[in-house]
């Protein structure tokens, strides 16, 4: 026999590893006689799993397993190798852009190239199979500039493999009898199979591709999405990624390395653009067709390539590995014009491919159910494929930082002013005009506990729903100023009826989620008999989407609790299509309804104000306003909120999300970006409809990342109702009190709401006039406070915070009765030890930390 080889596998605890290393070990890959040394190299938290997976490969028994050398220490791993295949990278997690994911990979596999530059023999041959693929491999053989370029490839033969197999099932021949298939470009859904030259054994004679599969709108269409999106076909049913499979084609890849590829035969890989004839730039890592002999590898060249005028084809010529965008590496080879032309050409296929494949799996979606579900969905589906094709065509920030402009004075009007005017005599008139729409659809999850948030009881008893009614059924809000010394304004609302004392029919609409809608239902039939109509509808419900196919998650319609991970509802941006689409905005409109007043229903502060109304209803036809925002003054705790701003002639919503990272800071500036949007919004019932019929409702999508509770990495398109202001004629917002923005998103926020610092009469809240400031105290409750039930028992009583300017409480502590707390008040338990505040305890300007425990007698 020959003299052992030393063979690395990186990320060898992992699954592919586990799949390939028993193949290695038995001789399938470098020979039936050659022996080996396995070096398995891992991180350090993963050397126990490497453990038994060394007891596994000892316990085969393997004749040609000359040693295996576990370890978390490179210069062992990379000591004078023979072959060295890397796996293990970074997997992209949640939240993670690819340029995070690169950067991560960046130091992993320039540390792994520099320590083959240091340890391993200059012949070693080197494949790399963590994603990106491509890209790490390039990153690798640049850290190693005294071993030969074209020692090194990247893994596409898996994708070669899956398109052989493909093409052989739809010849109903062995895979064997297929080769010569292509795979252009990256191991990404960017590749592109090609079998323009690939060849099929039938009947003992060998026929072109085209000639044996007879379908080439199969093989132009169907062939390749499925070959581009088979890993992520496989996550989506094995609920993990592709491990057998990519483990036979490593296997694969090395033996032809090693042996050689057929006469007549070749296969892709990953290697060195350098030098090729089909127009990819220089110094990439390409997948490319080649063939091999004596361990050395050359691009098969010269082939027809007339289809390459296709523009189908352009990605042969210009989809290069992505690496230069994100290292800035030279990328000569092509003009910058012809390079540019092409890319957009192959990024418009792409996209078009995307889409139809997205197409294509909603329809088997709608498939799985009949009747009103199916006609429902399929319309929540119109708007999604709008959503989802306005995504992929976005190609950079929706904003240029240079653009944004302040509003002008007059787009941003005080309070103060449009109060000035007063009432008219004919309140009633403009009530009966008006309608209360409440976003309905979040969870209470956030604050442990199940079921509609709104069902959450927030004061007294009384729920955030029940409050609602009472707001709507008996009072409404008239701001007035009490001028005092200082050079603060103390708030205060005079209270009168609504429906009750107008006279009025003031209705109160809920937009649900398919998670709050039947609780929702449930619990509305304790208002039949109240003085207030309330209709309901449901917003749209969308599909998540894999992260890594873009296609959705979900198999079919069903909310069952395996299936119902699988769709969310799309943001409240979508209250304009889902109102429009559930034909209650026509039904209101035709009752002489003109206006939506629209808050979020955890809002407190948020009730009718007939101010703002009648500013509404009282301008001259031609020139009303169709959309307010209310806004209120930016604090510290405000930074993120969304601000307007002026911006190509028009007022418009500006998220975070939308800021350049290196504008950020600039975009937190209290200084400079003085208000933020309350969600308070006010809109024209005939705009809305206007807007829908036009297909004009252009909102900014916010593509929020997620992981399943499988590990699943997931995307959800979503929109916000706030964006649409640039939409809407004659926009404007109002700078209103910080009192109309009083939301309770946790239960520091629940604290301060059950507090003596607000009183209650008929469904709002009012701050006291006993508070010396018109600010809220801030609060920071920590994890032991997080869910409602616990809070709850944490309070004997809720503490006098009249007189408070700061709380935080960290760790296990509770709270007597009668306690009052002034000024700046810290009570920290280190873990392990527990505070209780005394009955009765007054705490001023105080740090309380330690161990205090009360004990009952």
């Amino acid at each position: 026999m020959s003299e052992p080889i030393r063979v690395l596998v990186t990320g060898a605890a992992g699954q592919i590893a586990y799949s390939l290393l028993f193949s290695i070990a038995k001789g399938d890959v470098f020979g039936k006689d050659q022996p080996v040394i396995l070096l398995l190299l891992d991180i350090t938290p993963m050397l126990p799993v490497l453990e038994g997976v060394v007891m596994e490969l000892q316990d085969c028994a393997l004749p040609l397993l000359r040693e295996i050398i576990p370890t978390d220490k490179e210069e062992v791993a990379f000591k004078d190798l023979d072959a060295a295949i890397l796996v293990g990278s970074m997997p992209r997690k949640e939240g993670m852009e690819r340029k995070d994911l690169l950067k991560a990979n960046v130091a992993i596999f320039r540390s792994q190239g520099a320590a083959l530059e240091k340890y391993a023999k200059k012949t070693v041959k080197v494949l790399v199979v963590g994603n990106p693929a491509n890209t790490n491999c390039l990153i690798a053989a640049k850290s190693a500039p005294s071993i030969p370029k074209e020692n090194f490839s990247c893994l596409t033969r898996l994708d070669h493999n899956r398109a052989r197999s493909q093409v052989a099932m739809r010849c109903g021949v062995p895979a064997t009898y297929v080769k010569n298939v292509i795979i252009w470009g990256n191991h990404s859904s960017t590749q592109y199979p090609d079998v323009h030259h690939c060849l099929v054994n039938m009947s003992g004679s060998e026929l072109a591709c085209f000639d044996a599969v007879k379908d080439d709108a199969w093989l132009k269409g169907e062939f390749i999405t499925t070959v581009q999106q088979r890993g992520a076909a496989v996550i989506k049913a094995r609920k993990l990624s592709s491990a057998m499979s990519a483990a036979k084609a490593i296997c694969d890849h090395m033996r032809d390395i090693w042996s050689g590829t057929p006469e007549g035969e070749f296969i892709s890989m990953g290697v060195y653009s350098s030098g090729n004839s089909y127009g990819v730039p220089e110094d990439l890592i390409y997948s490319f067709p080649v063939q091999i002999k004596d361990k050395t590898w050359k691009i098969v060249e010269g082939g027809d390539t007339s289809h390459l005028e296709d523009p189908e084809y352009v990605s042969i010529q210009v989809c290069c590995s992505g690496i230069k965008p994100h290292l800035t590496l030279a990328c000569p080879g092509l003009s910058k014009g012809v390079a540019k032309r092409g890319m957009a050409q192959f990024q418009e296929m792409m996209r078009q491919q995307l889409e139809s494949s997205m197409h294509a799996e909603l329809e088997k979606l709608l498939d799985t159910t009949t009747g009103n579900e199916r006609e429902v969905s399929r319309k929540d589906f119109e708007g999604f494929k709008n959503l989802f094709h306005r995504f992929l065509q976005v190609k950079g920030p929706s904003v240029e930082w240079i653009k944004i402009q302040r509003p002008p004075e007059d787009s941003i009007q005080p309070y103060d002013k449009i109060a000035a005017r007063g009432l008219p005599d004919n309140v009633a008139d403009c009530l009966n005009k008006l309608v209360v729409v409440k976003l309905n659809g979040g969870l209470g999850t956030s604050m442990g506990c199940k079921g509609p948030k709104s069902l959450i009881s927030v004061r007294n008893e009384n729920t955030f729903l029940d409050l609602t009614v009472q707001q709507i059924e008996t009072e409404f809000s008239v701001f007035n100023h009490k001028k005092k010394s200082s050079s603060f304004s103390l708030l205060f609302q005079a209270r009168r009826h609504l429906n009750k004392t107008y006279n009025t029919d003031v209705p109160l609409v809920l937009m649900n989620s398919f998670n709050t809608d039947e609780d929702t239902k449930k619990i509305l039939q304790k208002y039949t008999h109240h003085r207030v109509k309330i209709h309901t509808f449901n917003q749209s419900r969308y599909p998540r989407i894999n992260k890594e196919s873009l296609l959705p998650v979900s198999t079919n319609l069903s909310m069952n609790s395996q299936n119902s991970e699988g769709w969310y509802p799309p943001g409240h941006g979508d209250i304009y299509a889902s109102f429009y689409n559930s034909g209650l905005l026509e039904q209101l409109i035709a009752q002489g309804k003109e206006y939506i007043f629209v808050s979020n229903i955890d809002n407190l502060g948020a009730t009718v104000d007939l101010h703002i109304l009648h500013h509404l209803v009282s301008q001259p036809n031609g020139k009303r306003c169709e959309f307010i925002m209310e806004v209120t003054d930016k604090t510290r705790a405000d930074v993120k909120g969304g601000t307007l701003i002026q911006y190509e002639g028009k007022l418009r919503l500006l998220e975070i999300a939308q800021v350049p990272k290196a504008h950020v800071d600039e975009f937190k500036s209290v200084s400079k970006f003085k208000i933020f949007n309350t969600n308070n919004l006010w809109i024209s019932l005939a705009a809305i409809k206007r807007l829908q019929e036009q297909k004009a409702m252009d909102l900014e999508i916010i593509v929020n990342a997620k992981t399943l509770d499988g590990g699943l990495n997931v995307i959800q398109l979503e929109t916000a109702v706030g964006a649409a202001i640039k939409c809407f004629d004659n926009a404007l917002g109002i700078n209103v009190p910080r009192s109309r923005f009083l939301p309770v998103k946790t239960t520091s926020d629940l604290l301060l709401v059950m507090s003596n610092l607000y009183s209650l009469e008929a469904g709002s809240l009012t701050m006291s006039p006993k508070r010396e400031f018109p600010t809220t105290p801030h609060v920071k409750l920590g994890s032991s406070f997080t869910k409602v039930q616990e809070y709850i028992t944490r309070f004997e009583s809720i503490p006098d915070m009249l007189e408070l300017d700061h709380l935080t409480v960290s760790g296990d502590v509770t709270f007597g009765k009668n306690v009052s707390l002034k000024g700046t008040v810290i009570i920290i338990a280190n873990h392990g030890d527990r505070i209780d505040i005394p009955a009765g305890s007054m705490l001023e300007n105080k740090i309380v930390s330690g161990n205090l425990r009360i004990m009952d007698h």
